[in-house]
């Protein structure tokens, strides 16, 4: 897991520096800068083999905005931007500046970590092919990434001596963790699900599986229901919903039609089941949620941007309970942003895998962000939606 994050002139955050956990939730009052925080990681991490533009960091989640409103506006001359990141005592550093000429981004300094593997594949290109070749040697693969690109293989022709050279050269401590933590890194996404997108079953992203607003969510659906057991790891966590007691996929299915049916315990069993453009939104977030923490091809490390949206308060105490429990058990981590009071109850404080984070501006309008670590000691017991609520925890205007 990535265990720090250091942030220093992205929007407004000016210098901030995040001890995470495995589950982070993020609070405070609007325009704090909770969603840069979330938005920096994917600036960071967009840049890696790629260039950096508005098209890809919206694909990743980003809101769009002028190249220079990305950097800090406290001084008088913009600053570069600079991200770190610690993963299992790995360090990776990525420092970024505009070109003035064509008010493009730059990087200027990036950790030679990120670079290892696309180094060894490029100096190895003659000898290394992608994809499934029949007869080719496999050299590595990344089955969470679900993309050609990650299959890498030696070529059928190589000369045994070179071949042999190079998966020494791989296995190596180094190399073998720069492949691992790089997919870790990269496939970073912030998601804001839209009950618009999530209807819209036929509907896929340009980044698979999961696009940034839940497109994709059918097909990652079907390719979990040939694994056996992700389904019904999927069913058993959408009883939060009262009224839900099953969902299949329709084995009659045309192949332009994108649906799933929806049991409602309630309804004559004689009658048709939903689908999901009948089913109510809470239901399609909470699906969407399961399976973004459920599924091996997600991203292990993602953020969500207002994870309460369309959850009456007491579910969105039991949901952030839930996604830790499938945190835990899928290996995955994960930023989260919220508004409603009630989302913090679902948090143990007493779990130092679960943490909790009251982002302010300062007095100079600089974003901070402060750790609780403990619930603050009372005369009487509170939950700490009625801490935050109260103002004990901060986070709150103070403007009216």
């Amino acid at each position: 897991m990535i265990s720090q994050i250091h942030i220093k002139n992205f929007k407004s955050i000016v210098d901030l520096t995040l001890d995470l956990g495995r589950v982070n939730l993020f609070i405070g009052e609007n325009g704090s800068g909770k969603s840069n925080i979330l938005e920096a990681v994917a600036f960071a991490n967009s840049s890696v083999n790629t260039e950096l533009n508005n098209s890809i960091l919206a694909l990743k989640g980003v809101r769009n905005t002028n190249n220079e409103l990305f950097c800090s506006a406290f001084e008088d001359e913009i600053q570069d931007i600079s991200l770190e990141f610690i993963i299992e005592n790995y360090f990776i550093g990525i420092l970024f500046r505009i070109n003035k000429d064509d008010n493009s981004w730059r990087e200027i300094g990036q950790n030679k970590f990120l670079n290892k593997l696309t180094d060894f594949i490029s100096k190895n290109k003659d000898f290394i092919e992608f994809g499934n070749t029949a007869n080719s040697e496999l050299l590595f693969t990344n089955d969470a990434l679900n993309h050609q690109y990650w299959n890498a293989q030696i070529k059928k022709n190589t000369p045994l001596e070179i071949g042999e050279n190079i998966k020494k050269e791989f296995d190596s401590f180094e190399l073998y963790h720069s492949y691992r933590y790089s997919a870790y890194f990269t496939r970073y996404m912030v998601y804001s699900p839209e009950a618009s997108s999530l209807r819209k079953f036929e509907e896929e992203g340009q980044i698979k599986p999961l696009g940034a607003r839940g497109e994709g969510l059918f097909s990652l659906i079907k390719s979990m229901a040939k694994d056996n057991g992700s389904l019904e790891q999927i069913k058993e966590h959408l009883d939060l919903i009262d009224w839900y007691e099953d969902f299949v996929i329709p084995k009659d299915l045309m192949s332009n039609e994108y649906r799933i049916s929806i049991k409602d315990r309630f309804i004559n069993s004689d009658l048709k089941y939903l689908d999901q453009r009948s089913a109510n939104e809470g239901f399609l977030f909470l699906l969407f949620y399961i399976v973004l923490f459920s599924s091996k091809k997600t991203p292990q490390f993602f953020a969500i941007d207002n994870i309460e949206a369309s959850f009456n308060p007491k579910l969105c105490a039991k949901l952030i309970s839930t996604l830790v429990e499938l945190a835990k058990k899928n290996d995955k981590q994960v930023l989260m942003t919220t508004h409603n009071p009630a989302t913090l109850d679902g948090l143990n404080l007493n779990d130092p895998e679960q943490r909790l984070f009251v982002v302010e501006r300062n007095i100079d309008g600089h974003t901070i962000a402060t750790r609780i670590t403990e619930k603050p000691k009372l005369d009487s017991p509170m939950k700490l939606s009625e801490m935050w609520t109260k103002g004990f925890l901060g986070g709150l205007p103070e403007n009216f």
